[in-house]
């Protein structure tokens, strides 16, 4: 009987430097396209309506929505710092409503413009505190709390405004009115005064929120509240002031939008309450960190009103508006989900 010697096959070779190098230049595309997504879908929707209406990039048009922008960055960068603390502020539209009704008032009656504008963002600093109290040192839920001050200030607003009567600033003597209409209406060197107040406020946050001990601190309690507890992190006194700079800027959002219109009407900043979470989600998403931060919300605000001008230029109402903010929020939350995995 003969056996037959078979030769030994020959191990497998490990892959060579040139394929595990392949492979990891793919998944750093990947992850870089993954993190640019929602940034690159952005663009892709301001390309398609400029293709449809060619004149919504034209100066004239992108002058208007910075200008119409600017109440929805002020109040988005207020939300975006309670949000970025794992906090949520839903009376911020309420707020600005109430601050902006009393604010009218006072003008109707005579009253300086610069002490106008102090109340209505005390009226807003009371709010946030309020809220602060409730979430930071009682341990209410956020959602609870500020939704049931909305309540809460909603019926102070009908109190106050006679059961909703409007105030019309507008029909009022010019010397009455002036000086505060001037917010809405005026330049600085050819620039918009409210554009001038949002980028101020922009960037006073992001300092605030970047490069200061209390923002440090947000940044703990945002990764890990009870790591920064034992860490020694001021948990409640940080909590409590990110509702207050919320609320304080929903007063001051709500003195720009009267400002503006050049009318105070209960409910007229309703509309600003879905906007300014959607900026906030989608500027989230857009960062390259899925995380809150001031400076990316900034551009959620923009392109929400871009957004918002682009459906009216191609003729689709509010439907179509709110519909699309509210899918746009859960393809952000779809996408962070995403990501994190």
């Amino acid at each position: 009987m003969s056996v037959q010697a078979t030769a030994p096959s020959a191990p497998a070779r490990p892959p060579g430097p040139s394929s595990s190098a392949g492979s990891d230049r793919a998944g750093t595309i990947v992850r870089h396209l993954l993190s640019s997504s929602t940034l690159i879908g952005m663009l892709a929707v301001l390309v398609v309506i400029q293709f449809l209406r060619p004149a919504f990039l034209s100066w004239g048009n992108l002058n208007g929505v910075l200008i119409q922008s600017s109440v929805l960055v002020v109040l988005a960068v207020g939300l975006a710092v309670v949000m970025s603390m794992r906090g949520l502020d839903l009376s911020i539209a309420q707020t600005a409503d109430l601050a902006g009704y009393v604010a009218a008032t006072m003008v109707l009656s005579g009253g300086n413009v610069l002490v106008v504008i102090i109340v209505a963002v005390l009226i807003g600093l009371a709010a946030g505190g309020i809220n602060g109290v409730l979430s930071a040192y009682l341990g209410v839920p956020a959602i609870v709390s500020t939704l049931g001050l909305s309540f809460i200030l909603q019926a102070v607003e009908l109190v106050v405004s006679d059961n909703g009567k409007p105030q019309q600033l507008f029909s009022a003597p010019s010397e009455v009115t002036g000086n505060f209409l001037l917010i809405g209406e005026g330049l600085v060197n050819g620039i918009p005064l409210l554009i001038i107040i949002a980028a101020v406020i922009a960037v006073v946050l992001w300092v605030v929120t970047r490069r200061t001990v209390m923002g440090r601190y947000g940044e703990a309690l945002e990764m890990n509240a009870n790591a920064a507890y034992l860490a020694g992190v001021p948990v409640r006194r940080v909590y409590w002031s990110g509702f207050a700079i919320s609320g304080a800027m929903a007063g001051l959002a709500g003195v720009m939008l009267v400002s503006r219109s050049g009318i105070a009407a209960p409910g007229a900043v309703q509309p600003y309450l879905l906007d300014a979470f959607t900026a906030v989600y989608l500027g989230a998403m857009a960062s390259p960190r899925p995380v809150v931060r001031v400076s990316w919300t900034v551009v959620g605000a923009v392109f929400v009103s871009l957004l918002a001008n682009g459906l009216t230029l191609l003729g689709l109402g509010a439907p179509y508006r709110y519909g699309l903010n509210g899918l746009l929020i859960l393809l952000a939350l779809a996408l962070g989900v995403t990501r994190r995995r």
